[in-house]
């Protein structure tokens, strides 16, 4: 029997409206980007907590993630973050490639983590970025990177965009 599950439901929505205006479904307001580095070590317990319930592994519906699953992409995206705002501290204007989720949900098997080794990632990967967000004074928060599409964003706008969809995650997990 193949253990794999189905893919989960891809998500088309363009996100980037909460840099600006937050977002209704989990609560979050537009945050002052110094404050990304105490929001994210406040989501590393919270996510231990959410990953020693029984049942993270398992998925509350078709097509929706797991807790494991939900806090691996987490895990990934405090990863992307640290990664994106060394890159923009370096060359002003950095240009990346689109993130897709899904693909490395299936690409790393997000669904057959074990939810302890997750855990210590999470909070390995939000020390490593609070260490690079830790360099980010004054006029630095205004650099900026090009997404994919070639819309430039700065790095107060990726916090903004990247720590609600973390916080976002736990909401969905009630963590």
């Amino acid at each position: 029997m193949d253990a794999t599950p189905p893919p989960a439901e891809h998500d088309t929505r363009d996100w980037t409206f909460v840099v600006d205006d937050g977002c209704a479904d989990c609560g979050y307001t537009p945050h002052d980007p110094v404050l990304t580095i105490e929001r994210l070590e406040a989501t590393v317990p919270r996510w231990a907590r959410a990953l020693e319930r029984p049942g993270a592994t398992e998925r509350p519906a078709p097509g929706v993630w797991s807790t494991v699953e939900y806090a691996s992409h987490s895990r990934d995206l405090v990863r992307v973050l640290g990664e994106r705002v060394t890159a923009m501290l370096a060359e002003e204007g950095a240009p990346f490639a689109d993130y897709d989720g899904e693909a490395e949900a299936v690409r790393q098997e997000f669904w057959a983590a074990d939810p302890r080794t997750v855990a210590r990632e999470v909070a390995a990967e939000t020390e490593r970025t609070i260490a690079v967000l830790q360099g980010v004074r004054g006029e630095a928060w205004e650099r900026t990177g090009l997404r994919g599409d070639g819309q430039p964003f700065t790095i107060t706008q990726l916090c903004r965009y990247l720590l609600h969809d973390i916080e976002h995650h736990l909401h969905d997990v009630d963590g």
